[in-house]
């Protein structure tokens, strides 16, 4: 009966332990699988290139086993280190080298002028915009001028105190005539003459040789400084008339006056335009002869000669007189 029951304990005992064992390999393999399902899936980002094309892969590898002989660019007759950069610019198809003379970028100015001078001390910078179609229109030092103002004038675009002269800003829009129209009548005596003037307005005078006179009242204006008689040649023929020798005293200049024709003594008044940084009007008995000042500046100028497309005039020194020098204001 011992017996029985000692083999039926050592059944269950075998019996408990095979489930233990099993249990143990089921909890195993169960965690091996909560694991993987734990694993996060790898994501894609949208930046991920494709694969590259296998032609164009070869064609790179092609080109890096290529040999190059990398030669140093020569200017003017001088190897440029290859550490240094060259300007090349591409305009209208054709290539530039700005560091070359020819050809010009932008005509009519040099490369030089637009890159600046780097033999100087300190080296010239390169102007402002040089790549702009404009960049002669541009002023750089903001003086007033141009770029190219400056170029023609050989004067610095990079420094306000270099700058052209100012008369260079100056043009003459108008000239005004103030007519003064006189007539030799005759002198039948030879010794007294009739003088008549219609402009500006009408008068008549009867002058002997050496005496002062005017048309206005309490002005002395002329003078008969002497006469002659010559032969002209007239619609009825040869005529015998006086010429006279006058002396003007507003203005200190000698003319003749024939007998018959008229004498235009106009007085010629200017209008200039100043167009240093703004157009500015300089008119107002600004007439031949006289001065007048340049706005702004205080520089005082003489007109020498005031023509209908020109004037002629002078700087005027310390010394309250016109200087030898001549300068020529065009119309414009």
């Amino acid at each position: 009966m011992q017996n029985r029951q000692g083999n039926y304990e050592k059944t269950i005992l075998i019996i408990s332990s095979l489930l233990a064992i099993g249990v143990a390999v089921f909890l195993i393999l169960e965690s091996q699988g909560f694991e993987e399902s734990l694993t996060l899936q790898q994501g894609f980002s949208k930046n991920d290139l494709n694969a590259p094309a296998s032609q164009k892969v070869i064609d790179a590898t092609e080109t890096m086993k290529k040999k190059y002989s990398w030669l140093s660019p020569v200017r003017n007759e001088k190897a440029v280190p290859l550490n240094k950069s060259v300007m090349l610019v591409m305009k209208d198809s054709k290539l530039f080298d700005l560091l070359l003379p020819e050809p010009k970028f932008r005509e009519p100015m040099t490369n030089i002028f637009l890159t600046g001078d780097k033999t100087k001390s300190p080296p010239e910078e390169q102007l402002p915009g040089i790549f702009s179609p404009n960049v002669g229109d541009l002023d750089a030092d903001s003086d007033g001028f141009s770029n190219l103002e400056e170029f023609n004038a050989k004067t610095d675009p990079r420094d306000a105190n270099s700058l052209p002269p100012y008369t260079n800003k100056l043009f003459l829009t108008k000239r005004i005539s103030h007519d003064y129209i006189l007539m030799l009548k005759g002198g039948s005596d030879g010794t007294t003459f009739q003088i008549t003037r219609s402009v500006p307005s009408r008068g008549s005078v009867f002058k002997p040789v050496n005496e002062e006179f005017g048309f206005d009242k309490g002005t002395l204006r002329f003078k008969i400084l002497s006469h002659r008689k010559e032969t002209a040649q007239t619609k009825f023929g040869p005529k015998e008339i006086f010429i006279l020798t006058m002396y003007d005293l507003s203005t200190k200049k000698e003319f003749e006056l024939k007998e018959g024709e008229e004498k235009n003594l106009a007085d010629y008044e200017a209008e200039f335009e100043f167009r240093w940084k703004k157009r500015r009007t300089i008119s107002g008995g600004v007439i031949e002869g006289g001065t007048f000042q340049l706005p702004g500046l205080g520089k005082t100028f003489y007109i020498r000669t005031l023509e209908e497309t020109k004037a002629i005039i002078s700087p005027v020194g310390a010394d309250g007189k016109p200087a030898k020098e001549t300068i020529e204001i065009k119309q414009g």
